[in-house]
């Protein structure tokens, strides 16, 4: 799981401090707030893993990547090309592994020895492109240690120098074996991120039949474009999900939750009959007596959230799910199950969720769960952002263990009971007139 993140001159961000996530972590707040910027900071790192092979000290992206940044210039706090740019994270593994690192022995030997670690926190710095000191505080049952590099090509273990070492990237990776202290660590840095699974704001469109020729895809898609692949080949491989201590299939769970929160009576995918080619129908029935439709001919807000559906249920456990927007286009009814499904997975299936919304129905309803203790104040972090002037920052709402947010920002979801009010102010200055008349 991740612990901790934390950005230092990244776009609004002139530093955004250490911001603690939980298993169910929400980012609310106005538009352009820097919500998303701080999600972006993982896909950022996520896809720099991704072209472990390309030149890039960090790949801020192109049109085809999961998201796009521009340049260092364009990422750069306030475009000051003289600032320096700092990425940090925590991250707690799931097993405790060995980092095998060299030291010298008393008699000058140079020798290699496994060291435990269960948490680790990096931290780099980029300036104008080139990469500044980067560092993995380890953290084990053996002891706490630091392994850091520095230019011009020298590692460091605990103050110690060991050697040459040429990393050609933000988190230590090399075209050679270098020392291989750092080496382990990157690994284990792309180990991470390969197991966290974003889904950005907009979705696809959805289709009028679909094809599969067996693909395996890694997940959804940044946009929902490998959903329907993903049931299919989870149909075949016939995965399951854990419900109540009960093994169920995946398209079973789905469908629980669309008839749950009526948005659907059924939902099947089958093969078309009238194309020789691999190609499915995914069929929609709005009620028990209703004709079967595509998805393409129901609501925008079913094809914008089934995506979110199949994302929870067909990540492995234990990842990390990135969710931008997940409650779009869906009734406010809708928006307040939407922490229901998160929940029931977060617990059920282990999985780390980052939640970006504007949705009050969601943040209510976890409110309430809260109260109700189907998940624990501490398996939540909730925060409030906001842009002063250009300047982003961030606000931890407090949770009592009765649900109650004691330091409730103002307007944070507009003033709705202000307008409350004064729409009674009217009726009874209208009511006043009337009777006067």
């Amino acid at each position: 799981m991740i612990t901790h993140i934390r950005v230092k001159n990244f776009k609004s961000w002139k530093d955004s401090g250490k911001v603690d996530l939980a298993p169910l972590t929400g980012f609310f707040g106005t538009n352009s707030s820097g919500k998303s910027s701080l999600l972006q900071m993982l896909l950022l790192l996520k896809q720099t893993t991704e072209r472990s092979d390309a030149e890039e000290v960090i790949f801020f992206g192109n049109e085809s990547s999961r998201v796009n940044l521009g340049s260092f210039h364009e990422v750069i706090h306030g475009h000051d090309s003289e600032a320096t740019l700092g990425l940090e994270f925590g991250y707690k593994l799931k097993e405790a592994c060995h980092i095998y690192i060299y030291e010298w022995k008393s008699d000058g030997v140079e020798g290699e020895f496994p060291k435990l670690i269960n948490h680790f926190t990096f931290n780099m710095s980029i300036r104008d492109g080139w990469i500044g000191p980067l560092g993995y505080y380890c953290i084990g049952p053996e002891g706490n240690w630091m392994v850091e590099w520095k230019p011009p090509g020298r590692v460091y273990i605990d103050g110690d120098e060991t050697g040459n070492y040429t990393v050609k990237n933000c988190y230590g990776r090399s075209d050679d074996s270098g020392d291989i202290s750092l080496f382990e660590l990157a690994s284990a840095f792309e180990k991470l991120f390969a197991n966290v699974h974003p889904l950005g704001a907009t979705r696809v469109q959805p289709k009028r039949y679909y094809h599969w020729e067996g693909e395996d895809p890694e997940g959804v898609g940044q946009n929902g474009e490998d959903m329907i692949t993903s049931l299919l080949n989870a149909r075949v491989d016939q995965r399951t999900t854990l419900y109540e201590g009960q093994n169920v299939p995946i398209e079973e769970r789905i469908s629980w939750w669309l008839r749950e929160m009526d948005l659907a009576y059924s939902f099947s995918i089958k093969r078309t009959t009238t194309s020789k080619h691999r190609d499915y129908d995914v069929l929609i029935q709005k009620g028990p007596d209703g004709a079967k439709v595509t998805l393409a001919d129901m609501g925008y807000g079913l094809s914008q959230f089934l995506p979110v559906l199949v994302h929870c249920y067909y990540a492995p456990e234990g990842s990390t799910l990135i969710l931008e927007q997940p409650g779009v286009h869906l009734h406010p009814k809708v928006q307040s199950q939407l922490a229901d499904l998160l929940i029931e997975v977060v617990t059920e299936r282990n999985l780390q969720i980052l939640v970006e919304s504007h949705s009050e129905h969601l943040l209510t309803r976890l409110q309430l769960r809260i109260a109700e203790q189907k998940i624990s104040s501490d398996q939540t972090a909730l925060y409030f952002c906001e842009n002063d002037n250009g300047v982003s920052n961030i606000k931890p709402l407090d949770v009592d263990e009765l649900g109650n947010i004691t330091n409730w920002p103002a307007n944070f979801f507009g003033n709705v009971r202000g307008d409350l009010v004064k729409m009674a102010r009217e009726q009874m200055k209208r009511q006043k007139k009337a009777e006067d008349e």
